[in-house]
Formats: structure tokens, C-alpha cells, sequence
């Protein structure tokens, strides 16, 4: 388990890619359920445990459907499991590390104060690793340029968000 979580670090370094994980079911299922249990930690800061556990199912199924249909216009569908491993994996390190930054703002929630600069200013720069991130494992997965990876990356932040805004924005805490 050290090893798998050294490798999506070091995917989320840009020092491996996804092709460098192991094409296994077993492997996708313990990234798949990595990224269950963090997006659940995350969006209960947020969401009632219920919701969490629905806006997680959601999320998870959104990336699930993204990357299989990605690949399977590009008619590399034999890649999906290092690339879902890949994109899950890091996605549960992404999270986590976003965690603190949570809990830092969460008990200000209810209040109308505003949320400081320096806080704004991490949760910006950590959107924007994790779209270099995604960006870099689509341009692996795909065999393309990093402009491209990054384009389908943001426009998949995007549509995510528009999704989980559409569906739960009645729902927050």
C-alpha cells in the first residue's frame, strides 16, 4: 500500500505517469474506494453524511464515465484502469491534503465573515495543481500535448462542478 501511495504522489509530482501503475481490477478498486472514503470526509464538512455519501457516489460516477468515454473516443479503452487508478489515486491525495484547509474554513461557515486571502489563495493554487495533475495524466493516457490534457481537464472541473451545483446547491449544511 506504501508503494501504490508513493506512486500517485509521485503522479501528483509529474515524475510518474499513469502507465506506470499496474493495469490491475484490484488496483483500480482500491483507488476507486481511496477516492470514495475522502470525497465522503470532504463533503461532509459541507453536506450531511447522507448527502456526502450520494454527492460521492455522483462524483465517482461522473469520473468513472468521463474517462471511459474519453478513452473510448480515442479508441484506448486498454488503458482505463491505470488511467481511472491514476485519476482516483491522486484524487484521494488531492482531497486529503484539501482537508485541513476544510476544517480551517468550516467553523466560519455560518458566520457572514469573509474567508481570508491567504486561505483563497491556497484553495486556488490547490485547484490548479490538481487540474495540472489531471492534465498530465490525460496527455498520458491519450498520447497527446499537455494543452490538450489540460484543456479536457478543465473542461471536466467545469462540467463536475456544474453537476454537483445543479444537484446538491439546496442541500449545503
Amino acid at each position: 500500500m506504501l508503494q501504490l501511495i508513493r506512486a500517485w504522489f509521485e503522479i501528483c509530482l509529474l515524475r510518474r505517469a499513469p502507465q506506470d501503475l499496474p493495469a490491475s481490477g484490484y488496483l483500480l478498486g482500491i483507488s476507486l474506494c481511496c477516492y470514495g472514503l475522502v470525497s465522503v470526509l470532504v463533503s461532509s464538512q459541507s453536506y450531511t453524511f447522507g448527502m456526502a455519501l450520494l454527492l460521492t457516489v455522483v462524483d465517482l460516477g461522473l469520473l468513472v464515465i468521463f474517462a471511459w468515454s474519453l478513452l473510448y473516443l480515442q479508441s484506448k479503452t486498454a488503458r482505463l484502469n491505470q488511467t481511472l487508478s491514476a485519476l482516483a489515486g491522486t484524487g484521494s491525495l488531492m482531497g486529503l491534503i484539501a482537508l485541513p484547509l476544510l476544517l480551517t474554513i468550516a467553523p466560519d461557515a455560518g458566520t457572514t465573515d469573509p474567508v481570508p486571502a491567504s486561505l483563497q489563495s491556497l484553495w486556488l493554487l490547490l485547484l490548479l495543481w490538481n487540474l495540472f495533475i489531471m492534465a498530465h495524466i490525460i496527455r498520458h493516457a491519450l498520447s497527446s500535448s499537455f494543452a490538450i490534457g489540460f484543456g479536457i481537464s478543465l473542461l471536466y472541473a467545469l462540467l463536475n462542478m456544474q453537476v454537483i451545483v445543479t444537484l446538491f446547491s439546496s442541500q449545503v449544511v
